[in-house]
């Protein structure tokens, strides 16, 4: 007989891990299924070497330009609607405390044009803007931009085509073309491998791309800027971001309220009591009275014995990990973003810094995307030893001798894309899995497109205990 139980959260996500433990801190039964030996996905650690690493720039964002809801009110929370997390930053702040103690980091910095500046891709340092190389040609652009268009950066909510322009034509439209072609194309080329012109707009963050108005950057450059705050970044103090998943995985698997199933499901059905069946590969099935689905929605459709719309498009990502003794260290930095297009390197986090470590080494974290990175340095190439050498360029370390800590994980076709190609499939496998199952609850990975930040996901675990709340 087909065994009956209340809550199941199925994945691996911090969604699930959010939703699992407050349920059961409530007192709900819980069962968990999650066939990975990784728990956290993206926001868990990695250990090279027997040290501790986040996977590359994984840091805490408590503040928004949006006003604050309270706890109350997240049941008005929507993964669909781009972004719709930043009304939630400080029911984020609220959670995480209990469990880090986080601190603001010193400003991420840019190497652009060969200067080290404060960072205005991702950290909005608009002061910048006077002191780049080519200032002059910016605002003269951006001075004969003229009447703002459908394309403004203020339409970007409130325009329902906004999410079919390519971000290209919304940046140039914005930006100018020196600004554009200078900082936000090559980066984009570096970290996607495509251009600004295959992303759809509304998602340019995803690749850490910014959206300004013209004329707030005009008025920075004017010396009478506009009010826009910087954006503040916290990280753990002494430790990783990764450890909350960590922590949490931990008190999942000594909860006597949660029993976890390792096994993999492979077929779900949904039936007229509104109760969900769940087959197993390994192991006999169970019932589900509610059920949560926090995997990647293509593995949703396949358990639903519906065919997935397949071939999406995705780029690979490296990450290096280096453990540099201090005294090889020549530059002071939390992040470090690479412009320049002739270096393979696009990010560097020094998560040492970040945490507020003092110690004997640092822990570097380098960033690239693997495809580029064999454009500039060859397929065959020791690709550890050249991305120390831009290091030693980049003046971050003094020179490559004695440093022998060192670790590259490459993740084939690990990104998706934000392109017109992907949305569409996206769209219709949930409007698949919403018509074979509309009573699964999904979070996570299967909430939304690119509604899987390590905000959105504390937010969605949070707004479904509180529905399921018993």
């Amino acid at each position: 007989m087909t065994d009956t139980v209340p809550l199941v959260l199925v994945g691996n996500s911090l969604a699930v891990m959010v939703a699992a433990t407050r349920l059961a801190d409530e007192g709900a039964e819980v069962t968990l299924i999650n066939s990975s030996a990784n728990w956290g996905g993206h926001f868990t650690t990695i250990t090279s070497d027997g040290v501790r690493f986040d996977p590359g720039m994984v840091l805490h964002e408590f503040t928004s330009f949006s006003p604050q809801c309270s706890a109350a009110e997240l049941q008005t929370y929507d993964p669909a609607i781009r972004n719709d997390v930043g009304r939630f930053c400080n029911v984020v702040k609220d959670y995480i405390s209990r469990y880090q103690d986080s601190k603001p980091i010193h400003t991420p910095s840019m190497y652009v044009g060969g200067e080290f500046l404060d960072d205005l891709l991702i950290a909005n340092s608009l002061n910048t803007l006077k002191a780049l190389p080519f200032t002059s040609a910016v605002a003269s652009e951006l001075s004969s931009l003229g009447t703002p268009s459908d394309l403004h950066a203020s339409r970007k909510h409130k325009n329902r085509d906004f999410a079919a322009f390519d971000f290209e034509a919304v940046s140039l439209a914005n930006h100018g073309t020196t600004l554009h072609r200078q900082m936000i194309e090559p980066f984009c080329r570096k970290l996607l491998g495509v251009s600004t012109r295959n992303i759809q707009a509304l998602y340019h963050r995803v690749a850490w791309l910014p959206l300004y108005y013209p004329e707030t950057l005009l008025s920075y450059i004017a010396d009478s800027p506009q009010e826009l705050a910087s954006t503040i970044f916290s990280y753990p103090a002494g430790g990783c971001v990764g450890d909350l998943a960590g922590g949490m995985k931990n008190a999942i698997l000594s909860n006597q309220r949660i029993t976890v199933i390792t096994d993999r499901p492979v077929r779900l059905t949904e039936d007229n009591n509104e109760c969900f069946d769940i087959a197993f590969e390994n192991r006999g099935s169970i019932r589900a009275q509610r059920l949560a689905w926090g995997n990647p929605l293509s593995e949703l459709v396949r358990a639903l014995d519906l065919e997935p719309a397949g071939g999406y498009e995705k780029c690979s990502i490296a990450l290096t990990f280096i453990r540099v003794p201090i005294l090889k260290l020549r530059r002071s930095f939390t992040v470090l973003s690479v412009v320049d297009p002739d270096y393979a390197i696009y990010r560097v986090t020094n998560q040492s810094q970040c945490a507020g470590e003092s110690q004997d080494y640092v822990r570097l974290v380098v960033e690239c995307n693997p495809d580029y990175a064999s454009s500039i340095v060859g397929n065959n190439s020791d690709m550890n030893g050249h991305l120390l050498m831009e290091l030693v360029r980049l003046g971050i370390i003094a020179d490559a001798s004695d440093i022998k800590n060192i670790e590259t994980k490459s993740m084939k076709n690990a990104l998706l894309l934000p392109t017109k190609a992907n949305y569409s499939a996206n769209d219709n496998e949930s409007k698949l899995a919403l018509l074979a199952a509309p009573g699964i609850a999904r979070i996570g990975p299967s909430s939304g497109y690119f509604s899987t930040s390590f905000n959105d996901q504390i937010v969605q675990g949070l707004k479904l205990a509180s529905a399921w709340k018993v």
